[in-house]
């Protein structure tokens, strides 16, 4: 993330994959607040998972492929790293946000690939 992506005040995790002991410790006490979608690509006109348009009812929201929460608590990843765009997907908000996450296995594989 850039610095004027970047709040006034943040500090940032200096390009960081993993959390330190203490920044792990206190998102375990409170997770962060998510602002996934400025980091994504454009939004799309349709699903990236089914194709089809959104609906008032089931708007386009932006996925994470690693999970957010279990992103910090189980991998220990920093929030910086989970709303990479290469983690973030267009999806509806109902079914297809679930399908757009990787099972263990590609998530492991993912925070290997990714810078």
């Amino acid at each position: 993330m850039t610095m004027a992506n970047k709040k006034e005040g943040w500090i940032g995790f200096d390009d960081r994959k993993f959390l330190s002991d203490s920044e792990y410790e206190t998102y375990r006490r409170r997770l962060p607040v998510r602002f996934s979608a400025r980091n994504a690509s454009k939004k799309p006109e349709k699903c990236e998972i089914c194709g089809l348009h959104e609906t008032k009812d089931n708007p386009l929201q932006a996925a994470h492929k690693i999970p957010f929460n279990s992103g910090l608590l189980k991998y220990r990843l920093t929030p910086d790293f989970l709303d990479k765009k290469e983690n973030l997907i267009w999806a509806h908000r109902t079914n297809c946000n679930n399908m757009a996450e990787l099972n263990h296995e590609q998530i492991l594989e993912e925070i290997n690939r990714v810078a």
